[in-house]
């Protein structure tokens, strides 16, 4: 690998309109140049749909130097005409002419295979968290809920917890709509959402209008202060709409969380356990949610259970696990 003083380096960037994209893509005009410079015996792209990428593929074919694509894509949602047009012609080429592929998980692999890649060389690369930092944190925090929970102004006593960005793609009024049923029945109850986005205000409405209470909509949270969160919380819950991975999936299971994530999360198929460390509903369906929720409320031995077995699953996609596969990936050439 090109040896380098820094760990890491960012290289400056702008966007540039291209005709029938909604959004302007993100450019690096220097990549060409610090390719050049890096004297590389790989080099991982993070995909093909920035035309960075596109310039660090198309730099890799004229030097002879092998590439690999890490794919956090899937096939659990629809694209328009024009986006598959463009994956049918372009992807089985980048794919083709890779030295490996790094799929996130199970989903993301299907996803290559589908557009013409072969099992042998594929090698799994989760989207994963630091699992032990989470674990010992969440521990730590855990042992002083009750004190954490009254700095945070909880007063009930089960916590339903969300973390991410307040974005229209992350189901969060399917969550909302789950939660005015479960506060129609319980009343030990709490929704925290952790996060910030455009979306905040319109949830914060929404929630107002229905009359919806107790939810603590925390903002944005650091890194480092997320296990308090996790650590005093009981069941989380993504509702995504559109979710390539989710490695909020990951705290929360190292935080010994039971899980209910929507159909469309793309690490359910590797990190979720059905009826063993949590359950999955079909996106956009507020009353199936809400039954999940509620089965965890009226079983709290099951709550500690499932949560035991998240932290279990976990410790086996640390990030251990994706140094063992990269070298062995980068072992074959």
């Amino acid at each position: 690998m090109g040896k380098s003083s820094q760990f890491s380096e960012i290289l400056p960037g702008s966007r540039v309109k291209i005709p029938f994209f909604k959004r302007a893509m993100k450019y690096n005009p220097c990549i060409w140049r610090r390719l050049n410079k890096g004297n590389f015996d790989c080099v991982a792209v993070g995909g093909y749909y920035h035309i960075t990428m596109l310039f660090a593929i198309l730099w890799s074919l004229i030097h002879s130097i092998p590439y690999t694509i890490i794919s956090e894509s899937h096939l659990l949602n629809r694209r328009s005409r024009c986006k598959s047009l463009l994956k049918k012609l372009l992807l089985p080429f980048i794919i083709k002419h890779a030295a490996f592929l790094l799929p996130l998980g199970k989903f993301q692999a299907e996803y290559l295979i589908h557009y013409g890649a072969k099992v042998k060389d594929i090698y799994y690369f989760p989207n994963t968290s630091d699992v032990d930092f989470f674990i010992k944190e969440s521990k730590r925090c855990r042992k002083k809920k009750n004190e954490l929970k009254k700095e945070l102004e909880i007063k009930t006593q089960y916590i339903v917890l969300y973390v991410g960005r307040l974005a229209e793609e992350k189901g969060l009024f399917t969550l909302l709509g789950a939660f005015k049923e479960i506060r129609n029945i319980y009343g030990k109850v709490t929704l925290s959402i952790v996060g910030e986005g455009e979306l905040r205000d319109d949830l914060e409405d929404f929630t107002s209008e229905k009359g919806i209470d107790n939810v603590c909509f925390a903002g944005f949270i650091e890194n480092k202060e997320l296990p308090r969160y996790y650590g005093i919380a009981d069941i989380f819950v993504l509702p995504s709409r559109d979710e390539p991975w989710g490695v909020v999936v990951t705290e929360a299971m190292a935080s010994a969380l039971p899980l209910i994530l929507s159909d469309k999360v793309g690490c359910r198929e590797d990190l979720l356990k059905e009826g063993r460390n949590g359950f999955c509903f079909e996106s956009g369906k507020s009353r199936q949610l809400a039954s999940y929720i509620e089965r965890f409320l009226e079983n709290p031995t099951g709550i500690e259970e499932m949560g035991n077995s998240s932290r279990g699953i976990i410790k086996g996609f640390d990030y251990s696990y994706c140094e063992k596969n990269l070298r062995n990936a980068l072992g074959k050439e």
